[in-house]
């Protein structure tokens, strides 16, 4: 069972919904609202996000005791622009914390579903005690990293993150993978700044220094989720990349960045300082 209960993920649907109301969640194949997203209505587009991860969440629960329950990807879509049903790219901070959780979560269910349960979990409690959608997501973010590092080996991490990139929309690569990542990232508003040095490295394995500023995500201050920058990177390169030597600063972290070559995958959920 996804969550605490099914009851649980419908009242948050229905928490989310409104009387009357712009979005709806349907069906990328059909264009219809399939339960238990039938006929609610949402009041914008990060609500109607966040209402399609957690509706996707409990179609899935339902699959595991009946297999015959039909697959839909679930896309928000505006009242009356007709037929048009894909996503565009996410236009706010919320809209795209849960397109990474959405394809985390379909990814998790495949093999992993005590951590999908343990991410809905602290998703749900966190739903009891914030009406701040920017920091409901940020903590989905932050609770599906911790669950990875803490219930996942390094190996199986780097599965689980290389199957989610793929299963957002494809970016073209460039010469600069990690620059091009930062910066989607700083436009969704999860960092305010970057920068990118390139530092000695092995042979074969060059290693990059990033600062970040501004960083929305944090476990401790010395414990920070890179999962969001993993996946970026994923997206463009598809090669596992090591994400070490963490330093907090005053605004934000350092840390080291190479593609994982000849060693084995590290830092992938969460990065943590020397101790």
């Amino acid at each position: 069972m996804v969550g605490r209960t099914l009851s649980d993920i419908r009242a948050r649907l229905e928490e989310l919904s409104v009387a009357i109301g712009p979005y709806r969640v349907v069906s990328a194949k059909t264009g219809d609202g399939p339960f238990p997203v039938t006929g609610l209505q949402f009041p914008d587009r990060a609500t109607a996000a966040e209402a399609a991860t957690v509706a996707s969440a409990y179609r899935r629960a339902l699959r595991r005791y009946d297999p015959r329950v039909r697959v839909h990807g679930l896309v928000v879509t505006e009242t009356g622009v007709g037929s048009e049903t894909t996503p565009g790219p996410p236009e706010t901070l919320p809209e795209y914390c849960h397109a990474v959780a959405g394809a985390l979560f379909e990814t998790l269910s495949d093999r992993h579903g005590p951590v999908e349960r343990t991410v809905m979990d602290a998703y749900l409690a966190a739903a009891e005690g914030t009406t701040d959608r920017e920091r409901l997501c940020l903590t989905m973010l932050e609770r599906s990293a911790e669950a990875l590092e803490a219930q996942l080996t390094a190996s199986e991490q780097a599965t689980v993150l290389a199957t989610t990139a793929g299963r957002l929309p494809p970016l073209d690569t460039d010469a600069a993978p990690l620059v091009d990542a930062l910066r989607s990232l700083r436009d969704t508003g999860l960092l305010s700044a970057y920068s990118v040095d390139r530092t000695p490295g092995s042979a074969g394995r060059p290693t990059q220094r990033v600062t970040v500023e501004g960083y929305r995500l944090s476990l401790s201050a010395e414990r920070c989720p890179v999962l969001p920058i993993a996946v970026e990177l994923l997206r463009r390169t598809a090669v596992t990349p090591r994400i070490t030597d963490l330093t907090r600063t005053a605004t934000g972290w350092t840390f080291a960045v190479a593609t994982a070559g000849d060693g084995p995958a590290a830092g992938l959920s969460v990065a943590a300082t020397r101790s």
